[in-house]
């Protein structure tokens, strides 16, 4: 089993992915060749939209909150 296929597993979970900046808590809602897309709160002074798109490249570890 690869990361890919073990993080797909948990599509629909609430997570806590690590980056080398930041930690962003979430729903992940989906995972892709390269990139892991979460629904997040929405951020006061941030862009108009709730999703954060995350490079694969960039994740240091994923925790999931909730099963």
């Amino acid at each position: 089993m690869n990361f890919l296929s073990l993080a797909k597993g948990f599509v629909g979970k609430e997570v806590e992915v690590l980056t080398p900046n930041d930690l962003v808590a979430g729903t992940l809602l989906s995972v892709g060749d390269t990139t892991l897309v979460l629904k997040v709160p929405p951020i006061i002074y941030g862009p108009q939209t709730d999703t954060a798109l995350i490079p694969l490249q960039a994740v240091e570890f994923i925790r999931v909150v909730a099963l």
